[in-house]
């Protein structure tokens, strides 16, 4: 039996992961936005003052909502690809861990890039969050079509659904990380643009989906 044989041949309940997961999207979620904070307004009645507070907010509003609906959209096709999975096992959960793992760590280079926003290294650093974590949510889209994809969804069909997805997220928004070096504006424009690319994560394959 090969080394990844044994993660196969060991089961492992589908809809605790499922819970486990959702319960951590949502607290990085919530601790994403713990990071929206307006600074001290001298003088509140002064409508020069408080939109001086607002516009030098700004930067970590915008890094907010990039991150928050990045999080919402790997969620969304987690759930997809899980329901479209017959069942799970040792391997689904590890990768599933590690894809947890750069979600969990998401909200550092958000604080960082609202607190920097010109520095190239940082705005860097954000985007290659987002190619880490696009790549195991690849990954695991892969392994699950591979191995458990319900009868209900032409595999073929699927698997060049699988094969986009590895020249998507992960590839766009490492050029985009790198191009933070020419510039940070062209950097957070793909960065925000990237996950129109993905807001309907079903339609293709529920294309190739059979009828019963």
């Amino acid at each position: 039996m090969s080394f990844s044989d044994k993660f196969r041949s060991q089961p492992f309940d589908k809809k605790r992961l499922e819970a486990f997961s959702d319960g951590v999207f949502a607290i990085v979620m919530t601790l994403l936005v713990l990071e929206l904070k307006l600074p001290h307004i001298a003088d509140p009645s002064d409508p020069h003052k408080v939109w001086a507070a607002i516009v030098e907010v700004m930067p970590v509003f915008f890094s907010w909502v990039v991150s928050f609906f990045f999080v919402a959209l790997i969620w969304l096709h987690h759930h997809s690809i899980l329901k479209m999975s017959t069942a799970s096992d040792y391997g689904t959960m590890w990768i599933n861990t590690f894809l947890l793992f750069f979600i969990c760590l998401l909200p550092f280079p958000t604080k960082m890039m609202g607190e920097y926003p010109m520095s190239p290294i940082i705005v860097m650093i954000w985007g290659l969050m987002f190619s880490a974590a696009t790549f195991m949510v690849t990954w695991f889209y892969y392994y699950n079509v591979k191995h458990y994809l319900s009868p209900a969804y032409d595999k073929k069909q699927t698997m060049k659904n699988v094969r986009f997805s590895v020249f998507g997220g992960p590839t766009i928004y490492t050029i985009a990380a790198l191009l933070a070096f020419v510039s940070v504006y062209v950097s957070y424009v793909i960065y925000a643009l990237v996950p129109l690319l993905y807001i309907l994560p079903l339609d293709k394959e529920m294309e190739g989906a059979k009828q019963p």
